[in-house]
């Protein structure tokens, strides 16, 4: 009997530890961003050329000028400096863009051939930017890698394998669900500051919640972004007291020849 107490009692502590663990901003304790930048910049970069090695990046300015015409437009509107992300647009057909460490951001081509605005590419922006400008990229690598594993890859201490892990964990699985919310609401502030429709990214998340099924496993943003049809509601209820004009990045003509032109640029 005195066994099975002493089992309890340390079953309960384990979990009353863990659940406490997992509360505490780790980000924040180890102070990430401030212990060294120029590791934050390496590990951005070594996942980067990870990334690409795989999938090449796409360097045709006539690709590249538009997404950086959209990122420059939400950075401005608010107060961000243009040289603080950079973005890069990959060849992949998978519907995805996420964040990395130092400010780096991927976008795939299959998700700008999916968007059917400017718009849309740019709600998917000003998200990924939320998460860059909220530190969230670092607290979950802190939490899923660990802070020292990141130290030695940003070291060059650990091994490729090491580095292409690092890459998955941040292109396909969940921010947490409060992150995720931040992000979301934080994007509808970006997108309204820069006159842009916050409604776009509303729309991209419930259209990919309602299209999905027919297409499993072409949508990876998809499921690193759960719930997508309660989010999109939860968009539209913030958008409502956030009072803007719209502005139009490009009219419809010059929209789909720009999709065409990154289909192409894919297929090479």
């Amino acid at each position: 009997m005195k066994a099975a107490i002493q089992l309890f009692l340390f079953v309960a502590l384990f979990f009353a530890a863990w659940a406490l663990l997992d509360r505490v901003d780790l980000v924040g304790l180890f102070r990430v961003g401030d212990i060294s930048r120029e590791n934050e910049e390496k590990l951005g970069e070594l996942i980067v050329e990870s990334l690409t090695a795989g999938h090449r990046e796409i360097g045709d300015t006539a690709v590249t000028g538009m997404t950086n015409a959209i990122l420059a437009r939400l950075c401005d509107a608010n107060g961000i400096g243009d040289t603080t992300i950079r973005l890069h647009v990959v060849r992949n057909s998978e519907v995805n863009a996420f964040a990395l460490p130092a400010g780096r951001m991927i976008i795939n081509s299959g998700l700008i051939d999916y968007c059917r605005s400017p718009e849309e590419v740019a709600g998917v922006v000003a998200h990924e930017m939320a998460h860059i400008e909220h530190r969230h990229v670092m607290k979950k690598l802190v939490k899923e890698v660990g802070l020292a594993m990141l130290m030695a890859i940003a070291g060059g201490q650990s091994g490729g394998d090491i580095v292409r892990q690092t890459a998955r964990t941040l292109s396909s699985t969940a921010f947490d669900r409060d992150l995720e919310r931040d992000a979301d609401t934080t994007a509808v502030g970006y997108m309204a500051n820069a006159g842009i429709d916050p409604g776009a990214l509303a729309g991209f998340l419930y259209r990919l919640s309602q299209e999905k099924v027919d297409l499993p496993g072409a949508f990876e943003w998809i499921s690193t972004h759960p719930k997508s049809g309660d989010r999109a509601a939860d968009i539209l209820k913030s958008k409502s007291g956030r009072p803007f004009t719209h502005r139009p990045i490009a009219d419809s003509l010059r929209w789909n020849a720009y999709r065409e032109l990154v289909r192409d640029a894919a297929a090479d």
